[in-house]
């Protein structure tokens, strides 16, 4: 083992070049304008939602008592803070000065490492494209990570390449560990992985010191950030409560379809990071140069903790997919490396797996297109199988790649490629986030003429898209949706801020209003609608005002 993390005398750490930075900001922006939230539009449900919390603790209310979701309160502190800079907007402006910094950090910890500039640049751009055009809704704790993670990498790289601790590095680590663990604590995986790696490391080398002083940087993070949120919980005497809905809820079989493996590993498939490993495990060990086999470990590592993480809850959403993608960047980065530096068989391999990784990616894109609801899991096998089949007739194309000798002009093809998806998907953007329908079109406009910003409203369904879209707070702090089953009955609880808060408008669905009213539905459920019946007149189809 010492033989493979033998270290050399000191860390490579060529200076940044203003290039670097126009090139990262401009991919950041690219890929960060697929987020309606720029356009004052609303992003996904769960997005919204966030959103939503954040700007109602901006504007003082109490998280877990005025406004409740059962998430960690950094993703809500994270919303917060940037609507405090520019309204909803302004968590747009904040994600992508974080997008810009991850990828700055990431290209340097690569430039660091001696990867080549095509390679950095085509392995970023293609983990972007493929994110953007699959996954990103924008404002998803996931999308944070995302960002938080690629910052890490710079920080745990240098750690390594450092041969020893140093402050600097080690808290912004612990840092982006922490807002991240106070976020979802699934979402940490990467940072476990490099932590583990690191650890293990200096403890073989007997640098007893190094390794206690990073266990104790990663817990002096979590510290950081968590004193503050002990201390305002506290002053509210809300401690139990974010105890539950930050972290209790999930194991109490509250959320969630059970442990399953093949559901944590539909991201290891989906990304095609799972075709790239093998390679990327082969070139490791063979090279056996100071940082390769430690890489190796934090990426196995990684990729064993997001199979964990994934296989708690039981549920197959594309944007769990997005934990395996920050993964897949250093891989693809050394695969495009290798093969344009060499030709021989090493080199045929890699991108062998790297086109082949690329074709079923497209393959599943093409021929099955996407989807942001909840995946069956023979759905999933049934695309994945599909689309290798269609995806294999692409090798063939291979020998020619090595006979016509283009490795110096594969990666600039493959970036322009992918340079063009990314700008596609900034279009998109323009066209994502809007009111679902024409009817939903006339219900926020008559909310906005017959209300004020004091006005709140209530939505009785999976679409606090409608919160962003009339820029009104909701009328209850009941905001999770119906996948949640805490020990209490939450129509009840519904039911009594409305009675409270009195909404001028309240959105639902007639069917799903008749459908509460019959005997079988339950108490509290028939007490809602009759509430809503006797109080409110449909003024619009699925839009009730009071009377």
């Amino acid at each position: 083992m010492n033989h493979f993390i033998r270290f050399s005398s000191s860390r490579n750490n060529p200076p940044l070049q203003p290039l670097a930075v126009l090139l990262t900001g401009l991919i950041a922006c690219l890929f960060c304008l697929r987020n309606p939230l720029f356009y004052d539009m609303a992003p996904g449900f769960d997005a919204s939602l966030f959103a939503v919390m954040g700007k109602m603790w901006a504007e003082g209310g109490i998280l877990y008592r005025d406004m409740i979701d059962i998430k960690g309160p950094m993703i809500f502190a994270l919303d917060a803070l940037g609507y405090q800079l520019d309204g909803f907007r302004g968590i747009w402006l904040l994600e992508l000065a974080l997008c810009w910094l991850g990828l700055l950090a990431s290209w340097q910890a690569f430039n660091q490492l001696g990867l080549s500039f095509q390679a950095r640049l085509g392995a970023m751009l293609a983990v972007l494209a493929l994110y953007g055009t699959r996954y990103y809704y924008g404002n998803m704790t996931e999308d944070w990570t995302f960002h938080l993670a690629l910052i890490a990498q710079w920080a745990f790289i240098t750690l390594l390449l450092d041969k020893e601790f140093r402050w600097w590095p080690a808290l912004v680590a612990g840092l982006t560990f922490a807002i991240v663990a106070w976020m979802r604590a699934n979402n940490g995986a990467l940072w476990g992985a490099w932590y583990l790696t690191l650890f293990l490391c200096w403890c073989l080398r007997e640098q007893w010191r190094d390794a206690l002083l990073l266990l104790l940087s990663s817990l002096f993070g979590l510290a950081l950030i968590g004193a503050p949120l002990y201390g305002y919980f506290q002053q509210h005497q809300l401690l139990a409560e974010f105890k539950y809905y930050a972290f209790d809820i999930f194991f109490e079989g509250s959320y969630g379809n059970g442990f399953s493996i093949y559901v944590g590993a539909v991201g290891l498939l989906r990304t095609g990071l799972i075709m790239l490993l093998p390679a990327f495990v082969l070139l490791m060990l063979s090279r056996r140069q100071e940082w390769h086999l430690p890489a190796l470990f934090a990426t196995l590592f990684g990729v064993l903790f997001t199979l964990i993480a994934n296989s708690v809850s039981g549920h197959v959403f594309d944007h769990y997919d997005v934990l395996y993608l920050q993964l897949g960047l250093l891989p693809l980065a050394c695969l495009l490396d290798r093969s344009e530096r060499q030709s021989d068989l090493m080199g045929l391999f890699c991108i062998s797996l790297v086109v082949l990784t690329a074709s079923w990616l497209l393959a599943q894109q093409l021929v099955f297109g996407w989807s942001n609801k909840e995946w069956s899991l023979d759905r999933v096998s049934e695309v994945l199988g599909a689309s290798l089949l269609w995806a294999l007739p692409v090798l063939i194309l291979l020998p020619l790649w090595r006979a016509w000798d283009v490795r110096s002009a594969t990666p600039w093809i493959a970036s322009l490629a992918m340079l063009a998806l990314m700008i596609n998907n900034a279009w998109e953007g323009t066209q994502k986030g809007r009111p679902f329908n024409a009817a939903a079109q006339v219900r926020v406009d008559r909310i906005l003429a017959e209300t004020t910003p004091q006005d709140k409203i209530w939505v009785d369904a999976i679409q606090p898209q409608y919160y962003l879209w009339t820029d009104r707070q909701p009328a209850s702090a009941y905001l999770f949706f119906s996948n949640v089953n805490p020990p209490y009955d939450v129509r009840e609880r519904v039911l009594q801020d409305l009675r409270r808060q009195q909404p001028k408008f309240i959105i639902a669905k007639p069917e799903k209003l008749a459908e509460g009213l019959k005997p079988a539905s339950s108490p509290s459920t028939q007490a809602f609608y009759h509430y809503l019946q006797a109080h409110y007149s449909e003024v619009d189809p699925g839009l009730y005002r009071r009377h």
